[in-house]
């Protein structure tokens, strides 16, 4: 028998804590649970008799592949020719076999022979072959029988193993179903059992219905936010007067394989291969060295709604199809329409809805009931975020949840007016938290973004002489909202919170919420507003000392980014690497003007060469270029020596300007 289903507690990630109770009579019970239930209901399962019987064990059949099951049994049937298998597999074994001769049966006994096959037929002759079938009987006279397979009315089996092995092919065939059995021993008597365990379940649902009447001025009004929660029958039973109880939370669950076999693997070590050893001889030498509570647990209990009320069924409700004239009822006809059939408890981290009466679903079907209905006061807003739909506000409905109870996440369609205005999803809320409804685009107002970044320097420090630049990336967003309306609007501009970014000029949230920041902005009538956001995140960028020069000191100076005391630390450093970088130039320029007079001095000398060795003229001319030669070597001693000046002075520069950095 199956203990009938008493109380249902529902969660939202998909599992389900079951009460089952009934009179039991004998000494077991088997429970049935689908494959993928077992594991859960081994984890959590609960038996106690409220008759004062005891639980004496559970038991259940070891999970293991169909083969590996029946590795050690000597009965084995195939899918078809069951009896054919079964004879096959008793032979050498007792049997009785009932035979029909004529019009009556007669038994006889002995050992079992096997199956006998024989064909007959000439198909040179035009004969059909024709196959029969026997069973052979080896009596206890020591006559072997044979009897037509089509004779044959029944098979005792007279060995017990082949019994026993019969029996347990039957229940590993079974086993094969997609439901598994837990048996539950007791002692013997009558017993009040009630059996608790978790198991896999759909996720209950809920959904709302958002009937809102607004106020003449437009902006607030009063709505009635009703809820329906929605269950699945998945058991294969009908649930008869079942107590039902919706929790909003979400607890933490897992699956642990308890139920499958498992057998960890070990190394495996080989036996060591040993041979006979013969006899060991010395040969002797003179100079040889020798060497029970009944009641449930308290943590239990916590988590099962007290008390089983007994009244009639809750009916669900099913609306027919409206009529294309009829207006939307208003929210007081459906406040009157559908009352709440569900008390509520506040358990910690948890809200049940504890449905007030008992619910009747057939197998394979799902049922709503409402479980609760609240008047609000709310406002209404436009709301405005690009991240989430870009150039357009959405409607809002926003109120406060002071009903004591909590929402659950769920869809919720929304009459404002007696008209159908659209849909929206209710978050999961507190008692007390804010609810936020967009359910409609205002396409009426249109917003447009310009985007700016800048780089702002803040000051400039020193550390390991490097000039530190403090700086701040600046993000600007101006939104230009236009209003083709006819009436004033009110849009709430949201932005979301980014981690390293502060606000920076700009005037403060109207609203902020963990997440986002919110700005109310107005705009008249066809006309149009602009709101500008700004946010900066500091940076940094560092310099070395050394690559300053002072006209870049002299504008850091006059930024302010720098307290003219440091701009003192620093000019001397400056005026060093001045000083520096001005020899330099003038070792470059003397250096490009030895290498021309190298060049010059090479082609006097060539030309020298080719002149004439006698007469005035070319002597005349040999001695003024000689006299250029001895000019210009003069000229390149003199760039030798100031040349070796310059790079004195550059190291003394250098090792003065080295100081300086190291005292900052």
């Amino acid at each position: 028998m199956t203990l009938p289903v008493r109380e249902m507690v529902l969660y939202k990630h998909g599992v389900g804590f079951f009460v089952r109770q009934g009179a039991v009579g004998g000494d077991s019970l088997t429970l049935h649970f689908r494959e993928e239930e077992i594991n859960d209901a081994l984890k959590s399962l609960i038996v106690f008799d409220q008759a004062g019987g005891q639980v004496l064990g559970l038991h259940y059949q070891t999970p293991m592949d169909k083969a590996a099951r029946l590795s050690s049994s000597s009965i084995r049937l195939g899918e078809s020719a069951s009896l054919k298998d079964l004879i096959k597999n008793l032979r050498g074994r007792r049997v009785v076999l009932t035979v029909a001769l004529g019009d009556s049966t007669e038994s006889f006994s002995g050992r079992m022979i096997g199956w006998e096959e024989s064909t007959f037929g000439n198909q040179m002759m035009g004969q059909r072959y024709l196959t029969t079938s026997s069973v052979g009987i080896l009596l206890d006279d020591g006559v072997a029988r044979f009897f037509d397979v089509k004779d044959v009315r029944g098979i005792g089996v007279e060995d017990a193993l082949a019994v026993h092995d019969l029996s347990y092919f039957l229940d590993t065939s079974l086993s094969e179903d997609v439901r598994r059995s837990v048996h539950v021993r007791l002692t013997e008597g009558d017993h009040d059992l009630v059996v608790y365990y978790v198991a896999p379940s759909p996720t209950w649902r809920v959904s709302y219905r958002v009937v809102a009447e607004i106020n003449p001025e437009g902006q607030s009004g009063k709505a009635l936010v009703q809820g329906w929660g929605l269950f699945d029958n998945r058991f294969e039973e009908d649930l008869e007067d079942v107590k039902v109880t919706l929790v909003a939370g979400q607890p933490i669950s897992f699956i642990y394989d308890l139920y499958a076999s498992r057998i960890p693997k070990r190394p495996v070590v080989q036996e060591e291969a040993r041979t006979v050893q013969g006899p060991i001889e010395f040969v002797a030498s003179a100079d040889m060295d020798i060497s029970e509570d009944a009641d449930a647990p308290a943590w239990l209990m916590e988590t099962i709604p007290s008390g089983r009320a007994r009244s009639a069924p809750a009916a669900v409700a099913m609306s027919a199809s409206p009529r294309p004239a009829a207006p939307p009822p208003s929210r007081k006809a459906v406040a009157s329409a559908a009352s709440p059939a569900a008390e509520t408890k506040d358990a910690a981290e948890f809200f049940q809805y504890i449905v007030t009466a008992p619910v009747s679903v057939k197998r394979g079907e799902s049922a709503l009931v409402p479980i609760l209905s609240v008047d609000v006061e709310y406002e209404r807003e436009l709301l405005y975020n690009a991240a989430k739909l870009p150039d357009y506000p959405v409607v809002a409905l926003r109120f406060i949840n002071r009903s004591g109870l909590t929402f659950e996440r769920g869809p919720a369609t929304i009459v404002e007016d007696g008209d159908y205005k659209g849909e929206c999803i209710v978050p999961f809320t507190k008692d007390g938290n804010g609810v936020y409804l967009p359910f409609a685009v205002e396409r009426g107002v249109k917003v447009t973004e310009r985007h700016d970044t800048t780089t702002i320097t803040e000051r400039l420090g020193i550390a390991d002489a490097m000039l530190v630049f403090e700086q701040y990336m600046v993000n600007e967003t101006l939104y230009i909202i236009e209003n083709t309306t006819a009436k004033p609007v009110l849009v709430l501009v949201e932005l979301p919170i980014e981690t390293g970014w502060e606000l920076f000029e700009t005037r403060v949230p109207d609203t902020e919420t963990a997440t986002d920041r919110r700005w109310r902005v107005s705009v008249p009538a066809r006309g149009q507003a602009e709101f500008k956001v700004r946010l900066r995140r500091r940076t940094y960028r560092r310099e070395e000392v050394r690559r300053l020069d002072m006209r870049n000191l002299h504008e850091y100076l006059r930024q302010q980014w720098l307290d003219k005391a440091l701009f003192d630390r620093l000019e001397p450093i400056l005026q060093a690497r001045a000083q520096i970088d001005a020899a330099l130039e003038r070792i470059k320029t003397l250096e490009k003007e030895r290498d021309s007079l190298y060049k010059q001095q090479e082609q006097l000398r060539a030309n020298i060469t080719t002149l004439q060795t006698s007469g005035d003229e070319a002597t005349a001319l040999r001695k003024r270029m000689l006299d250029q030669l001895a000019t210009s070597q003069r000229r390149l001693e003199v760039m030798g020596s100031e040349i070796e000046a310059l790079k004195g002075q550059i190291e003394q520069s250098e090792a003065n300007m080295n100081r300086l950095i190291a005292q900052l």
